[in-house]
């Protein structure tokens, strides 16, 4: 694979992936992050690292592999929603700690008021834990539509 077909891989939501292919997507990136994230031992680099990856592994792959399915990638824009609330909601969590949002970049664990977790962290916790497992079921589990489709040609085995 070319640097140039890599990058479309990894960045364009264009086109279709098979499930290999959104596995190789997700889990070459996953490593590289939490390799990168081990060397530079930095909550401002492991951040920007975060926001980088994000992209492919969120969002342009999965795209593709609804594409494949033969349903628009938009779909994707809804597990997104719920996982950006649910991670609101969770770091609704450190908000209400004391020390508040400098605890948490200082690295500092935050305590709250009454050391219980709040409804906030709860309800985040579990908007995630309840749509990871159907999004992941629909992306992995559900194969691909066969032959081209409006999205584009089949995927390479």
């Amino acid at each position: 694979m070319t640097p140039r077909e890599a990058l479309t891989f990894y960045f364009s939501p264009n086109g279709r992936i098979s499930r290999r292919g959104l596995a190789l997507g997700v889990l070459l990136p996953m490593v590289a992050v939490l390799a990168l994230i081990d060397v530079t031992n930095s909550p401002v680099a492991s951040t920007l690292i975060w926001l980088v990856i994000g992209w492919p592994l969120l969002v342009a792959t999965p795209w593709k592999r609804l594409q494949d399915m033969g349903r628009s990638g938009r779909w994707n824009v809804i597990f997104l929603a719920f996982y950006a609330l649910g991670f609101l909601f969770f770091l609704g969590e450190y908000a209400a700690a004391e020390g508040g949002w400098s605890s948490f970049f200082d690295g500092v664990a935050p305590t709250t008021v009454d050391n219980d977790l709040t409804a906030n962290g709860l309800g985040g916790f579990s908007t995630i834990l309840i749509f990871l497992p159907i999004h992941l079921f629909w992306l992995y589990l559900i194969p691909g539509a066969h032959g081209d489709n409006r999205y584009g040609p089949a995927p390479r085995p």
